[in-house]
């Protein structure tokens, strides 16, 4: 052997690249089956080999029947899709299940197609608690399964990562209560529920959270009680909330914005009536929020949609925040049966214009926002720290706006933007300016994706955006599109080589 293997950092290193999972994906994808048989067969080559291998393997591990497959064989047998354990087990029979499972880090647990019997359960749960999965720290699991009520026997107390989907009856759901106590080191909470569920989770997820106090938390909504305790964290840094369906801090219960969510970072935001959001938000005067990312559901009407923003920009001057997105979703036959009441004006978007400090600015809707170069000129001159602008219709070109700016808005746009660096934006190109604009030309990078802007005149296209973008990278499946990326670099080119014979 190599002594380069000689290195336990180094075989951790190689071996890792074979672990089997994408994070954040806690199944195996069919490409990567591969690396689990390689490292199966590793783990058998030679001692050496064998742990670093095995715990690459088992690292992350899907369900419980992997884990129980280790019992001697003598002890179980797979009946019409059951494990059942058909021999008393001792403590030695768990020996080689334990040696494995000590090295899990990462349980899923969600359908299997081979279901654990109640025998095996009972086998488990006679272990001393937390001892069959003792150093798991990330949790993701469905309460629809039996092993839901077992699992804080089952795992020991170290798991800071819980990602639960509530699908299953109301008394198992409950059961999410007992996690707050045994998993005392709870930092990142994910609670879902199907719609037909949401009522359920509602009655045992507000007094779990109360229960916690984590970093992270993703859950679909929750009562006053419960948002009074999260916004006294002095912690959370992110939150996500699935939809606000209930007046969040009535009166008795509103904090004081000089205490409320001291420090929270991130927050998103689903909203279906706009009062509930505006009472939510109102209290943020004083958060360090960076990231506001805010989407209406598919029921909210047209006045609330475009009531929206404007009580936002009211309600919450917050001076720190660097990105805002904001997706408007609507119910697509109502759209078509009346567009011109979906469609954004620039109106609407200037209420974004007083957060001046904004890095990443997204807005999104069904039909688009009607805009002209002076206001994204006016886009510009409010926001100098842009990079990242985004602006479209998800129903485009199906149904547009009336109207576009012209491919002068981006140079206007790089110009008082000096960092800004990918733009998403449908232009006008019927009228191509002939004249290059004398205020300065933009040399360092710009990617633009130019969505479903109908074109007309491509050479004069490019011969425009060469002259005063020669920066400028363009991104669309549209081949058309791709042709005029291809002519503007090939002027762009051109033009240096010309520059470089001059001298």
């Amino acid at each position: 052997m190599h002594r380069c293997w000689e290195i336990a950092e180094l075989v951790h290193l190689v071996f890792n690249e074979l672990d089997p999972y994408i994070p954040g994906i806690y199944y195996v994808t069919h490409p990567r089956r591969m690396n689990a048989i390689a490292l199966s067969r590793l783990a058998q080559t030679c001692r050496r080999f064998s742990d670093p291998a095995l715990d690459v393997l088992w690292r992350v591990n899907e369900g419980l029947i992997p884990i129980l497959r280790c019992l001697p064989s003598r002890a179980w047998e797979i009946r019409e899709g059951r494990f059942i354990v058909v021999s008393p087990l001792d403590l030695e029979d768990w020996t080689r299940c334990l040696d494995h499972s000590k090295r899990v880090e990462i349980f899923s647990y969600r359908d299997d197609p081979i279901i654990v019997d109640s025998s095996a359960l009972e086998s488990m749960i006679s272990l001393p608690p937390g001892t069959l999965l003792p150093n798991v720290t990330a949790l993701s699991c469905l309460s629809s399964g039996a092993l839901f009520s077992y699992l804080t026997l089952l795992l020991g107390p170290h798991v800071d990562n819980v990602s639960v989907f509530l699908d299953g009856p109301t008394f198992r759901s409950s059961a999410l209560l007992s996690f707050a106590s045994h998993f005392r080191c709870l930092e990142h909470v994910h609670i879902g529920a199907p719609p037909t569920q949401q009522q359920i989770a509602l009655k045992c997820v507000p007094s779990f959270i109360t229960q916690i106090a984590p970093r992270t938390l993703d859950v679909l909504g929750l009562n006053h009680q419960a948002y009074r305790h999260i916004s006294s964290l002095s912690n959370l840094v992110t939150l996500t909330i699935g939809n606000i369906i209930a007046m969040p801090f009535p009166g008795p219960s509103r904090p004081s914005p000089e205490t409320a969510f001291p420090a929270l970072r991130e927050l998103q935001l689903t909203v279906s009536i706009p009062y509930f959001a505006i009472n939510f938000l109102s209290v943020f005067h004083d958060a360090p929020l960076t990231t506001l990312c805010l989407s209406t559901t598919e029921d909210s009407t047209a006045e609330n949609v475009f009531a929206l923003l404007p009580a936002i920009s009211d309600a919450c001057a917050i001076c720190h925040l660097e990105t805002l997105r904001i997706f408007l979703c609507e119910d697509k036959d109502l759209v078509f049966d009346d567009p011109s009441s979906y469609t954004l004006t620039f109106e609407f978007i200037r209420h974004l214009l007083v957060y001046r400090n904004l890095h990443h600015l997204s807005v999104a809707c069904p039909v688009g926002v009607e805009l002209h170069d002076i206001s994204m000129e006016t886009i510009g001159r409010a926001l100098p720290r842009l990079k990242i602008l985004y602006i479209m219709g998800d129903l485009s070109p199906l149904v547009v706006p009336e109207s576009h700016p012209t491919l002068s808005s981006l140079v206007t746009l790089s110009q008082l933007c000096s960092q800004l660096h990918k733009v998403w934006l449908a232009v006008d190109t019927i009228s191509v300016p002939l004249v290059p604009c004398d205020s300065g030309r933009k040399t360092s990078a710009l990617t633009w994706y130019p969505l479903d802007s109908v074109l007309h005149r491509a050479a004069d296209v490019a011969k425009f955006l060469s002259a005063n973008l020669p920066g400028l990278h363009i991104r669309s499946p549209n081949q058309v599109w791709r042709e005029v990326g291809d002519l503007l670099v090939a002027r762009v080119e051109t033009a240096r080589e010309q520059q470089q014979a001059l001298f």
